[in-house]
């Protein structure tokens, strides 16, 4: 808490006068009091301080304190003046009692007791000096430096007399804070003085080319006698670069010739910086008591030059002697500049960014969101944001304006040895010619620098605290760069007595803040917000706003993420407006029942009142329901000067509806205040739900009732926007999640920004909620005490943020950091703040005493060899609930044996459950492309990049390294938020709904209802079927009325299905639990992420007896055998055989053409004058996913084949048989063998029977269709692709579409589009007027495609993630290549751990099914003859 100088006395104080009287040892002396006497009045100002080169002295005359009253506290030094103890600060209080003459001097460090030394004076005149060597009385050290180490370390302290009862009768005659000249060093700002006058320095009059260099009386806060040292470009010695402030030009000497010395635009400006400038490098010579020589080399000289004053003392001149140069003192100063406001919080040190426990300066504390409103009134006039907290406030009702749009921006390349400059922070500079770029936004989706991604490791090199040097060698070229930003604020003349904040909701990743040139302040954690009072920098009117935002900083080592590491403002930017005196902070917590229904709820208030007014404000609470009726209501009064904390507490609430993920109800808490007249003058309102949360046992217990955690860990990852969500996308994943059952965020691994709560709050998500603390590159730092500041000022933040929000289940330290050791101490501050929640931590299989859960990661189903599984876990871990953080890591085609996780789970007893790794792929657009408005490429497919399009791969542990090309694209969605088939499995594995089929083709459906507190009753559902005769939908209905189901319930209901079962189709019946909206009063809209109707958990079933000769099918709800062809007998047509060669004329009339070769491979078939193939069917066996990293199968397309039979009219018919080898071989071992049946109609059957060696991935044949066959049409699993072990979401049904809409766009490419349980396929060539049908018999799935898998499957196994492929790289071909597989291996999930693929699901030795192609004219009605 800042301390401000009280009113009455601030006329007194002339601030900032320079008094140097003496020669160098340059000091410059900042006058903070003179001959003030306070007559017992408190008294108090605040200073940025640095005492490792500055100190502060004081004289004060005694004698005006009298002799009666004891202890007067004449003076006070620390960082909480007005407090006695307090921890996490420090403070040195004097106090003197005149009788006596006798001076205390207490010292206290961090809410510790008092370190006391008492000493007597010999006289009333009082001298001290606190400095880097402790406190000197009258010229005697009384407290050493080492005893007052921590306040010393204070870089911003208050000085004044306010503690105690008395304050002082004394006279100051004088307080100074002294500023010795020191040696410069880059990143800093001095004035330039003369060694033997301090108050000559070195200005420019404007800042322009060949500007002449004064020497002039120094103009304290003068931007034009400020100067920013940094590191030269040169190489031979010369390291030093002095840059004017906020401005591009430097000190030049001008050259060997006559011309003095000026400023020149910058080796860092001109011509972009592509050259360097011997005349603006410089060296620093000692000429004695702590005073330099300046010297350069310009180029083409053979000896120094040096600066010189030149004869009449008003500007330089330069020579070659040494002896002759004028030596100069350099005095540290800040970076401000301009006008606006009147108050200073001191300056900007670049060094904070590489300093761990400098962690803010300035910065509010954290507290609860809310948007102030003037009235009630107002507040619910804005109906939008009153209802739903995440849309955009109106700024005609709210005391809120929008920063977000466009804003001025300049990128500054970062050097090898820091940040480049960046100085153009002044009220006034010219950003005329500057690019305009949106915020929020990451900059490097606007093309300004590099994208960079990094799984394990840093995007720089590993020197904490320093993040200054990117990984040149594998990319990282633009080091820590800079951006600037810049735009106008505009204060409304109704805000003129009002507190004025900005307010950052994120930025990457740390951010120094100016108003109108003067330094406001200072932030890090680029995921909480960052907030600032500007009250006293703005006026009314336009105000100029200028952020500086690093790339990283020493904050950047806990945010080692697994994620594009992306830089800029990436979240909202906004002001609003307070009383001065104002509640700034509201923790709403409750003491309720076991199921939430009664109890009482408690609003802590904190009122602010920094400036120690005299002030009393009546606070009011009032709790309303989701229909606005106010249920209760309470008052406090605050009265007084200081900051203080006033509770609300509303007793005796009964019938609460309490909130959770399926019926999430809201209450309104509506907080006002009013002023000593009873006028409202502030108000806000917060969105709140009763809920507990208990661990019992190895269970995790909501309002009373175990749940489990059907989750997805999520990012912040926009294709677009980068870091940068918007809400329109944050709708979009939540409605999904809510559609596909996903009830559970975890926020890996940062805090996402408020609306996303506000909208969890309101459609039912549970939140983990985790901190923004990954060290993964550099484990040991969160076990190093020096971190333990910024990481659990990263946790606290988010504590006291979020902790009113219903959705946060509970809270998350932080991911993959080793030991931790120092989240103990963490957690032990988070507790202070909400004791409501568990707390957890994954320490992957080891037991932790801060983590209430047990977690690992990517654990397989079952235990393999000495590796435990889920299922070792089933009763818990060391008697804690077991929760699975990350797990079916689904990048690329993934998320096999989804259900045999939850099988184990659901049976569990300590299970909770688990979070997906992750949500959606992180993959950007190529920003080059994006900003030239291109977005996809001739072919349809995304311009989305990786990290293997910017980064070399390095995966190393000395150095860590993390370049990891295509790991951060595991999401169960594309980029784009498009729905998959891997979510449609997700949405099945997770409903809440167990149907079963009581017998076999029954009627009836068994309905076990899972959810934990909602029924299945017709007011919230409906219970609707649909029935499929060979796929075609013939009847849709729904029970008219059924008996509610007890959440935890189950019942039978029967199917009014009218549809009579003939044996002569496959009929099947989908049952579906749709959601309804609610119509009672009082019942909030939990339906609200859907259309009425939705199907939110559903089934399969047969009404036909299954005929199961063929085997059954896994994975289906219901028994469903595979199909089974009838003999055929062709309607009539005619064929001949000749050698190798069938043809014919169908029933139609029309002619057709089979052409096999000598070994028995088809060259050639032909309908109608049209060519139907493009290569004929042959054992294929490519296919590689991600999650095929550690297989490693061999692939073939292309076998030996012999004709063992050969073509033979029998009948009307023919036949022939082509077995895999040769002639000899096959005798013994065949891999597989196709026996051909030829119909006089065109029908052909294949016959194929499959016999391989070794582990495959794919097991069946493909071939190749002719061009034109672009219509498809199939009955088998879909409507999205399928795998044998991801197809329980998967229905059967008949579906059409393109062979191009059958890609699944995974970022690498892979294989794709696989459809389970093929029954039927139809393809059709518009163009030539054809068609082909293919019916199976037995085992089959089927995938379609214009590209060619070679390009994808690699001979060697686990390099696809860092092979650089794109889909728009990939030639289109035209023909259609196709695969009829008897199986394909299961995905499982083992792209990162997990399972490689469960025993069900390993493709197996021998295997057969039977294809029916049957080719005709595309008008024909029946598409497959029987």
């Amino acid at each position: 808490m800042k301390t401000y100088i009280k009113h009455h006395f601030a006329a007194i104080i002339t601030l900032l006068v320079l008094a140097a009287t003496q020669a160098f040892a340059a000091e410059r002396k900042t006058v903070l009091l003179e001959n003030y006497s306070p007559n017992g009045a408190k008294f108090s100002q605040t200073q940025n301080i640095d005492f490792s080169y500055q100190w502060i002295e004081a004289e004060i005359d005694l004698s005006n304190c009298g002799t009666s009253v004891l202890l007067q506290n004449i003076i006070s030094f620390g960082d909480d003046i007005a407090q006695w103890s307090t921890a996490g600060k420090y403070n040195l209080h004097l106090y003197y009692t005149p009788s006596i003459k006798q001076l205390e001097i207490d010292y206290l460090a961090n809410g510790g007791g008092r370190d006391q030394t008492l000493v007597t004076l010999s006289s009333t005149t009082l001298k001290l000096k606190l400095s880097s060597e402790g406190l000197a009385v009258n010229g005697v050290v009384q407290k050493n430096a080492s005893s007052l180490s921590n306040l010393l370390a204070l870089n911003s302290i208050s000085i004044g007399s306010q503690q105690g009862d008395n304050r002082s009768y004394a006279t100051y005659k004088s307080v100074n804070i002294v500023t010795k000249s020191v040696t410069p060093t880059t990143g800093s700002y001095y004035y330039i003085c003369l060694g033997s006058d301090a108050t000559k320095c070195l200005s420019v009059a404007s800042q322009a080319n060949d500007v002449s260099i004064n020497v002039s009386t120094l103009e304290e806060g003068s931007t034009t006698h400020k100067w920013n040292a940094i590191t030269s470009k040169s190489t031979t010695g010369y390291p030093l670069h002095f840059k004017s402030l906020g401005s591009n030009f430097a000190i030049d000497m001008a050259g060997t010739n006559d011309t003095a010395p000026l400023i020149w635009e910058s080796e860092y400006n001109y011509n972009n910086g592509n050259e360097s400038n011997a005349n603006q490098e410089w060296k620093i010579v000692s000429a004695g008591d702590d005073t330099y020589y300046l010297a350069c080399r310009p180029k083409g000289a053979s000896s120094d030059y040096y600066l010189v004053v030149n004869s009449d003392g008003t500007g330089l001149d330069k020579t070659t002697s040494q002896a002759s140069a004028t030596a100069f003192g350099f005095i540290k100063t800040d970076a401000t500049s301009g006008g606006g406001g009147t108050s200073s919080n001191g300056s900007f040190d670049v060094s904070w960014i590489s300093n761990q426990s400098k962690v803010s300066d300035h910065k509010e504390d954290a507290h609860a969101t809310f948007i102030p409103y003037a009235s009630v009134e107002q507040m619910k006039a804005d109906t939008k944001h009153y209802a739903e907290p995440w849309q955009q406030p109106d700024e005609s009702k709210a005391e809120y304006i929008n920063l977000n749009g466009t804003w001025k921006f300049k990128y500054v390349p970062g050097t090898s040895s820091g940040p480049g400059s960046s100085e153009f922070q002044a009220k006034d500079y010219n950003d005329s010619g500057w690019d305009d770029i949106r915020v929020p936004l990451s900059w490097e989706m606007a093309n300004y620098g590099k994208p960079v991604y990094t799984n394990v490791g840093y995007p720089f090199q590993d020197n904490a605290p320093n993040a200054n040097v990117g990984w040149t060698q594998y990319g990282v070229t633009d080091h820590n760069a800079t951006g600037f930003y810049r735009r106008t604020i505009t204060i409304p003349e109704t805000w003129k007595d009002k507190r004025v904040f900005v307010h950052f909701d994120g930025v990457y990743s740390a951010a120094v803040v100016w108003v109108n040139g003067k330094y406001v302040g200072y932030s890090q954690d680029s995921n909480t917000d960052a907030e600032f009072d500007i009250t006293d920098f703005v006026t009314t009117g336009d105000n100029q706003l200028s952020v500086r935002v690093y790339r990283w900083c020493d904050g950047s080592y806990l945010e080692g993420q697994d994620m594009w590491h992306l830089s800029g403002i990436h979240r909202d930017v906004y002001l609003v407006a307070t009383p001065k005196v104002f509640v700034s902070d509201h923790y709403i917590s409750s003491t309720l029942n076991n199921n939430a229904t009664s109890g009482s709820m408690s609003v802590k208030l904190t009122v602010d009142n920094r400036n120690n007014t005299s002030a009393t404000k009546t606070l009011q609470v009032s709790l309303l329901d989701a229909d606005g009726k106010e249920i209760a209501t309470g008052k406090q009064t605050y009265s007084g000067t200081a900051t203080a904390e006033k509770t609300v507490t509303l007793s005796g609430l009964s019938s609460l509806h309490p909130w959770s993920a399926e019926d999430p109800y809201l209450y309104t808490v509506v907080v006002s205040q009013k002023d000593e007249n009873g006028a409202e003058e502030m108000t806000f309102s917060t969105k709140y739900g009763f809920k507990t949360v208990i661990i019992s046992g190895t269970q995790l217990l909501v309002n009373g009732k175990r749940i489990f955690v059907k989750g997805v860990n999520t990012q912040d990852t926009h294709p677009e926007y980068g870091r940068a969500i918007d809400m329109e996308t944050m709708l979009k994943d939540i409605k999904m999640m809510k559609q596909a059952n996903v009830n559970t965020i975890r926020t890996s691994h940062y805090p996402r920004q408020p609306k996303m709560y506000a909208i969890m709050d309101a459609f039912g998500i549970y939140c983990v909620n985790e901190a923004n603390v990954e060290c993964h590159g550099n484990q040991g730092l969160a076990s190093n005490s020096d971190w333990q500041t910024a990481i659990t000022d990263r946790e606290v933040r988010m504590v006291k943020r979020d902790r009113n929000h219903p959705s946060v289940l509970f809270w998350s330290l932080g991911n993959e950091c080793g030991a931790a050791s120092d989240f103990s101490s963490a957690k032990t501050e988070m507790k202070k703040y909400d004791n409501s929640r568990p707390i957890f931590y994954c320490n992957e299989d080891n037991n932790v005493d801060y983590s209430d859960l047990h977690s690992n990661m990517y654990p397989t189903v079952y235990p393999i060899g000495d590796k435990e599984g889920t299922s070792s876990k089933s009763n818990g871990y060391n008697g804690k609930p077991y929760f699975i953080c990350e797990y079916a890591h689904a990048m690329g085609q993934a998320i096999g044996n989804l259900k045999e996780y939850w099988d184990v789970i659901e049976s569990s007893t300590g299970i909770i459950g688990g979070c997906i790794w992750d949500w959606v792929d992180q993959s950007i657009y190529d920003p080059e492309k994006l900003v030239k408005g291109q977005k996809k490429s001739e072919n349809g497919f995304n311009y989305w990049v990786s990290g293997y399009d910017y980064n070399s791969i390095a995966v190393n542990w000395s150095p860590v390294t993390g370049f990891q090309g295509n790991f951060l694209n595991n999401g169960i969605i594309t980029p784009d938020r498009t729905w998959t088939g891997k979510l449609s499995e997700v949405k099945k594995v997770y409903q809440y709904v167990k149907f079963t089929q009581p017998t076999a083709d029954s009627k009836s459906v068994k309905i076990e209802n899972k959810y934990a507190f909602m029924p299945i009753s017709s007011d919230n559902f409906e219970i609707g079927y649909r029935v499929m005769k060979d796929g075609y939908l013939v009847e849709n209905g729904k029970l008219e009325s059924f008996n509610s189901i007890a959440a935890g319930s189950s019942a039978t209901v029967n199917l009014p299905i009218q549809t009579s079962v003939a044996d002569d189709a496959e009929y099947l019946v989908n049952v579906e639990l749709r959601v309804k909206k609610p119509t009672k009063a009082n019942v909030a809209d939990w339906t609200s992420w859907a259309e009425e109707g939705y199907s939110i958990a559903d089934a399969q079933f047969s009404l036909s007896e299954q005929d199961i000769s063929n085997g059954t099918a896994k994975g289906t709800d219901g028994t469903m055998g595979f199909p089974v062809l009838p003999s055929y007998t062709s309607a009539g047509g005619s064929l001949s055989v000749s050698g190798n060669t069938v043809t014919g004329t169908d029933n139609n009339g029309k002619k057709y053409s089979i052409v096999f070769n000598s070994s028995g491979k088809m060259t050639s078939w032909t309908y109608d004058g049209n060519s139907l193939i493009n290569a004929g069917p042959d054992f294929n066996s490519y296919r590689e996913v991600d999650n095929d990293r550690e297989f490693g199968p061999t692939f073939t397309n292309s076998t030996t084949t012999n004709i063992s039979s050969a073509l033979t009219k029998s009948g009307n018919n023919a036949t022939m048989t082509v077995k895999e080898g040769n002639k000899f071989t096959s005798l013994f071992n065949s891999l597989y063998t196709i026996v051909y049946t030829f119909y006089p109609d065109g029908t052909v059957d294949m016959k194929v029977t499959f016999s391989p060696s070794g582990e495959l991935a794919r097991i069946g044949l493909g071939m190749q269709f002719a061009s034109g066959f672009e219509n498809v049409e199939f009955y088998a699993r879909g409507p999205r692709s399928n795998y044998s072990d991801r197809k329980t979401g998967s229905y059967l049904g008949r579906f059409t579409t393109t062979v191009d809409d059958m890609v699944d766009e995974m970022i690498h490419p892979q294989t794709f589009g696989d459809h389970e349980d093929l029954r039927e396929l139809i393809l059709t060539n518009k163009t030539a007027g054809v068609q082909l049908g293919v019916k199976v018999g037995g085992r089959a799935s089927f995938s379609l495609s214009h590209y060619d898998e070679t390009q994808w499957c690699y001979k060697t196994k686990n390099i696809m993630w860092s092979s650089k492929l794109h889909w728009y790289d990939l030639t289109r071909y035209p023909q259609v290549y196709a695969h009829f597989d008897y199986m394909q291996r299961g995905l499982g999930n083992n792209s990162c751990g997990g399972d490689g693929c469960l025993s069900d699901y390993v493709c197996p030795s021998s295997g057969s099914y039977t294809l029916r192609f049957k080719p005709q004219s595309a008008e024909s009605v029946n598409i497959v003859a029987e």
